[in-house]
C-alpha cells in the first residue's frame, strides 16, 4: 500500500513536470532554476541544521556556504551587508518590520487595492499603518501626496513595494524627506530584483533606499526564498538581523541546501545577469506592442506599457481576470486571474523578441475564441524548440 502511495505520487510530480515542459508559463511570480541550482536543492545540505552558536556538529561547510552566498549577494548589489536566511520574500519584510518597529509606531505602505502585497498589517501588528497615495490611472505613486503624508505622519519605515510592477518607484523623490522625517526607506523589490541585478532597472541604493529586500524566485532565477541587502549601515543590518538568528524569532534552521542554490544562482546573477535583464525587459516590451497590435488591450500606452518583466492585460473586472487565465490554461498558456504576464521564464528558455510575437498571437487567438486544442498544438511546437535553460554555466 505504502509503495502504490509512493509510485502514486512520483506518477503525478512526474506528470506535472511533463505538462510544465510544454506550458508557455507567464506568470511573473515563477521562474525556471539552472540545473545547477537544482542539484544544491538535492543536496546533502537538504538535511542539514545550521545553528549560530554551534549547537549542531558538522556544520564547518554550512558556515562556508553561507558566507560565499553573503558575499555574492553583496558584490552584486553592491551592498555593505546582505543576510540569505529568509525562507521567502514576506518574511524578509517580516524580519525588517519586526526589527526596527516597536508597537505603536508609524509606518507607510502601499495598499493591495493599489498593487501593493495584501499583508493586512494591522491584523498581525500593532502599527499605525497609513497608505501612500497612488494614481491609479497612472499604475504610479502620488508623489507630492506621499511626500505630505510622509512629512505629517513621520514614519518608521516607508516600504516600497508592489505585486503589479510596471515602472520603477519614485525612490528619489521620497529619499529627501524620508531623511529629514528619520524615517527608513525600504524597497521591496521581490519582482524585480534579477532586473535590479541586470541593471535594467532602478538601483534602490543609487536613488536613496536604505534598504532593499525580495524574494529570490521571480525576476531572480534563484531557489524559492528570500534575502535582504542593507546598503551601509550596521546599526540597521543589525537590527534586522536579530530577528533571523538564535534565539529563533523567525528563522530556526535557514535550510542551507536553499542557500547553497542561492549561491550558485547568484554567481550566475553575476556572470549572465546584464544579458538576461535586458533580454527580460526587451521581450516584456515587444510582448506588450504585439498585444495591441492583435486587439488585446494592455495597460500603459502613456509609459510604453512596460519598463519591467510585466504585461498588465486590461479587464474589467477580476472575474474578467479569473475567466482570461481559465481560457489560457485550456491552451497550456499559464496566466494568473490578474492577467499580469511576465517575460522572464519564457526569457530563461531562450526566447527573444522574435518569438514575442508568436507568443502574442496564440494568446489573442485563444482570447478571441480559437479552439483550444488548436492554439494547444501550437504552443506545444513553440515550447519544444526551447526546452534548456539560458544565461547558466554549462
Amino acid at each position: 500500500m505504502t509503495a502504490k502511495m509512493v509510485q502514486k505520487i512520483q506518477s503525478t510530480v512526474r506528470k506535472h513536470e511533463l505538462w510544465r515542459q510544454k506550458c508557455l508559463n507567464l506568470i511573473p511570480s515563477e521562474n525556471l532554476t539552472s540545473p545547477q541550482v537544482r542539484a544544491m536543492l538535492g543536496s546533502d545540505f537538504g538535511h542539514r541544521y545550521a545553528w549560530d552558536e554551534f549547537w549542531y556538529g558538522g556544520q564547518k561547510y554550512s558556515v562556508e556556504i553561507e558566507e560565499q552566498a553573503v558575499e555574492a549577494a553583496k558584490k552584486l548589489f553592491q551592498a555593505k551587508y546582505a543576510n540569505v536566511r529568509p525562507l521567502s520574500g514576506h518574511l524578509s519584510l517580516m524580519a525588517v518590520i519586526m526589527g526596527m518597529c516597536q508597537p505603536g509606531d508609524p509606518i507607510a505602505i502601499s495598499h493591495s487595492d493599489n498593487g501593493g502585497y495584501p499583508l493586512n498589517l494591522q491584523a498581525r501588528f500593532p502599527l499605525d499603518v497609513h497608505y501612500l497615495p497612488y494614481l491609479q490611472d497612472q499604475y504610479s505613486m502620488d508623489v507630492p501626496g506621499a511626500i505630505e503624508l510622509i512629512g505629517q505622519v513621520r514614519p518608521r519605515l516607508v516600504i516600497l513595494g508592489a505585486s503589479i510592477f510596471l515602472k520603477p518607484h519614485p525612490v528619489t523623490d521620497l529619499a529627501k524627506i524620508c531623511q529629514e522625517t528619520g524615517t527608513t526607506l525600504v524597497y521591496d523589490g521581490s519582482h524585480v530584483l534579477g532586473l535590479i541585478a541586470g541593471g535594467q532597472f532602478q538601483n534602490p541604493f543609487n536613488e536613496g533606499a536604505q534598504i532593499m529586500l525580495g524574494s529570490t524566485h521571480k525576476t531572480f532565477f534563484g531557489p524559492q526564498g528570500g534575502i535582504v541587502l542593507v546598503k551601509d549601515d550596521e546599526d540597521l543590518a543589525e537590527q534586522v538581523s536579530v530577528t533571523l538568528r538564535p534565539n529563533p524569532v523567525l528563522v530556526d534552521n535557514y535550510h542551507h541546501h536553499r542557500v547553497a542554490a542561492l549561491a550558485v544562482a547568484l554567481a550566475e546573477l553575476l556572470a549572465f545577469g546584464k544579458a538576461y535583464a535586458k533580454q527580460v525587459v526587451d521581450n516584456s516590451q515587444e510582448l506588450a506592442q504585439s498585444l495591441v497590435q492583435r486587439n488585446i488591450p494592455v495597460i500603459g500606452a502613456d509609459w510604453e506599457y512596460t519598463s519591467s518583466h510585466q504585461v498588465l492585460v486590461e479587464t474589467k473586472d477580476f472575474e474578467q481576470g479569473k475567466q482570461m487565465c481559465t481560457q489560457l490554461e485550456a491552451a497550456d498558456i499559464i496566466a494568473d486571474a490578474g492577467v499580469r504576464l511576465g517575460s522572464q521564464e519564457v526569457t530563461r528558455r531562450g526566447m527573444k523578441t522574435a518569438q514575442m510575437p508568436v507568443i502574442a498571437q496564440l494568446i489573442a487567438e485563444r482570447l478571441q475564441g480559437a479552439d483550444p486544442s488548436q492554439v494547444k498544438k501550437q504552443v506545444h511546437s513553440l515550447t519544444s524548440q526551447f526546452q534548456s535553460t539560458a544565461f547558466c554555466f554549462e
